[in-house]
C-alpha cells in the first residue's frame, strides 16, 4: 500500500536531515517522530517505540522539557504506550 511506499521516503528524509542539520536538530527530531508515527500506523510498534523515545530524549536535552516540540514528542510516546 501507500504506507509501504512512504516508508523509504521517510527514512531518506530522516537521513538527509541528520547529515545536513545534525542528529538533534529540531527538524531531524520531527523527521524521526514522523517515521515513528508511520511505523506505528503500519503495525511496526517494536520499530516505532525506540524512535519515539529517541525523539523525546533528544528534544528534552536540546529544547528543554517545556518546549512545545518536546510536549508533542512526549504526547506521541504516551499515546503509543497507551495503545500498546
Amino acid at each position: 500500500g501507500k504506507r509501504e511506499e512512504a516508508e523509504p521516503l521517510y527514512r531518506r528524509a530522516l537521513e538527509a536531515s541528520r547529515r545536513k542539520l545534525g542528529r538533534e536538530h529540531p527538524d531531524t527530531l520531527a523527521a524521526l517522530s514522523n517515521l515513528a508515527l508511520l511505523l506505528d500506523d503500519m503495525g511496526k510498534g517494536s520499530e516505532a517505540e525506540p524512535l519515539y523515545r529517541r525523539a523525546l530524549e533528544a528534544s528534552e536535552r536540546t529544547l528543554g522539557k517545556d518546549s512545545p516540540s518536546t510536549a508533542l514528542f512526549r504526547d506521541n510516546l504516551i499515546i503509543f504506550l497507551q495503545e500498546a
